[in-house]
């Protein structure tokens, strides 16, 4: 797991023990400021670990959950409207309406990899439909025909919880229901 050196003197009890645990070995640094008690560690922990507040969406998350076979080349980072811009040629960041940013954050396992922030599906599904026309024509008829070959996996219930927080919520839910279900 990649985490902040105050993240880890929290974990193991003080910067005494996290720096001893650092000298052995047993802490590898990953960047600056940044830790792993994983001898190895994935791309995505190290930036996720970087901004704690961003959330793995679109492009990105269509790719951990296979739901499109690109592989994109940057990080695609959801945060607040009101958040900092991120300043990372890695990164492109999306802002998010007011009070949404944490509505269907889960920890999602991918291979070796531990995805701390990232949306579950349904979540992914409502910022698909918000996002149509910014998303390239092909990457979002790809990933509409993926959801709707795993519709009888998403809960419906969910998505109108979700729903209710967004503004043009209405039309969200006409775009979801004509393309999707």
């Amino acid at each position: 797991m990649v985490m902040s050196y105050s993240e880890c003197c929290e974990k193991f009890g003080g910067r005494y023990r996290a720096e001893s645990l650092i000298r052995k070995g047993d802490l590898h640094k990953v960047a600056p400021g940044l830790y792993s008690d994983m001898p190895r560690w994935s791309d995505v922990e190290v930036v996720l670990a970087r901004y704690p507040n961003a959330v793995l969406t679109l492009q990105s998350a269509y790719y951990y959950y296979d739901l499109s076979d690109s592989i994109p080349e940057t990080f695609h980072l959801a945060t607040d409207r009101d958040a900092t811009k991120i300043y990372d040629d890695r990164v492109v960041q999306h802002f998010l309406p007011k009070g949404t940013d944490e509505i269907g954050v889960v920890t999602y396992k991918y291979a070796d990899a531990n995805i701390p922030r990232i949306f579950d599906k349904e979540r992914l599904l409502i910022e698909t439909a918000r996002n149509k026309t910014k998303l390239p024509y092909d990457l979002y008829k790809e990933v509409v025909e993926s959801f709707r070959k795993i519709k009888g996996t998403l809960y419906p219930a969910k998505l109108t919880d979700y729903l209710d927080v967004f503004p043009k919520k209405d039309s969200i839910l006409r775009t979801i229901e004509s393309e999707v279900f």
